[in-house]
C-alpha cells in the first residue's frame, strides 16, 4: 500500500506497459506445511498486536537512523544526508544532522512537519500534525494493518532464511473487489509485485520487497515515465515482540518530460537502546 501511494503521487492519467501482476509459482516448501497463507498473515497481525501491547507497557527502543538520498536529473547530481534519532513506538524522529551539519531549530521543525505529513498521508494518525510534542503512537501499525489487510490476498510461495532465521515468503495481491479511496492506488497495485518474509517462529515481518513489474506512464499534470521501482526493507529483532526498521533501500528510474531521472534512497539504523521507563 505504501508503494502504491508513493507511485501515485503523480497526477494525471496513467497507463502501464504490461499485464497485471499474477500469483508466483510456489517453491521451497514441502507437503507437510501446516499453515495456510491466510493463517500466516493472521498470525503476523497477532504478532503486531503483541508489539503494540509491549510498547504501550513502556518497552520502547531508540536508535540512530542514517539516510542518504542520491538524485540524478539529467546532468545534475544532488546528494542529501540526514541522521535522526528514531523510536520504535512511531513517535516523531529527531533530526540530528543535515548534510553532516547540526541543524538549526527551523530545519528541525520543518523536517518534523514534513515527516509527519507523509506519515498521515500513508499511515494515518490520530494526532494533529501541528502537535509539537507528539508522543509515540503504539497502535499505529495495528490500525493501518486492520484497516487494509482485507484488501490483499496472500499466497505462500516459499520458505527462505532472513538473517539466519527461517521465514515464510508471502506474495500479496490486491483484491480487485476491495478498493482504496485513492483510485490511482488501485491501478498501481495491479502492477506491483509485493513479497513479505514472515519469521516462522515469531511471525514478525523480517523483510519486505516491492517491485514495479511494468513501466508506469503518466499523462496529465506532469508527463512522466517510471521504468524501475524497487524497495527492499529489513527489520531487526530487538526482542521477541519488538522488531523495528534496520535497512531500507529504494531505487527509482524514469523520466520527467524529456529529462532522465534516478533516485537512490538508503537508510540504515544502528545503536539500538531501550529507553528507561518513567512513572
Amino acid at each position: 500500500m505504501i508503494v502504491a501511494f508513493g507511485l501515485a503521487t503523480f497526477t494525471g492519467c496513467i497507463s502501464f506497459g504490461g499485464k497485471d501482476v499474477a500469483p508466483l509459482t510456489e517453491g521451497g516448501t514441502n507437503n507437510t506445511r501446516l499453515l495456510t497463507a491466510q493463517e500466516i498473515s493472521n498470525k503476523a497481525l497477532e504478532a503486531e498486536k503483541r508489539r503494540e501491547s509491549k510498547t504501550a507497557a513502556g518497552l520502547v527502543f531508540t536508535f540512530q537512523r542514517k539516510i542518504e538520498i542520491n538524485e540524478i536529473e539529467g546532468k545534475k547530481k544532488r546528494l542529501k544526508t540526514r541522521t535522526f534519532q528514531s523510536f520504535s513506538d512511531h513517535r516523531d524522529p529527531v533530526l540530528l544532522l543535515i548534510d553532516g551539519k547540526k541543524p538549526t531549530p527551523e530545519q528541525v521543525e520543518k523536517e518534523r512537519k514534513e515527516i509527519h505529513k507523509h506519515q498521515i498521508k500513508i499511515m494515518g494518525s490520530g494526532k494533529s500534525k501541528e502537535d509539537s510534542d507528539r508522543q509515540g503512537d503504539a497502535n499505529l501499525m495495528v490500525r493501518n494493518i486492520e484497516k487494509h489487510h482485507d484488501k490483499f490476498i496472500p499466497h505462500l510461495i516459499g520458505i527462505e532464511t532472513v538473517n539466519g532465521r527461517p521465514s515464510y515468503v508471502l506474495q500479496f495481491l490486491h483484491d480487485p473487489e476491495k478498493r482504496f479511496k485513492e483510485a490511482m492506488a488501485n491501478e498501481v497495485l495491479k502492477h506491483v509485485l509485493i513479497k513479505i518474509w514472515i519469521d516462522q517462529k515469531e511471525f514478525q515481518v523480517a523483510k519486505v520487497e516491492a517491485v514495479l513489474a511494468n513501466p508506469l506512464y503518466v499523462i496529465g499534470g506532469l508527463a512522466a515515465t517510471v521504468t524501475t521501482f524497487k524497495l527492499t526493507a529489513y527489520q531487526k529483532r530487538l526482542t521477541p515482540e519488538i522488531w523495528t526498521d534496520h535497512r531500507v533501500s529504494t531505487f527509482i528510474e524514469g523520466r520527467v518530460l524529456w529529462t532522465p531521472r534516478t533516485i537512490t534512497f538508503s537508510s540504515e539504523s544502528s545503536d539500538f537502546k531501550p529507553i528507561p521507563k518513567t512513572d
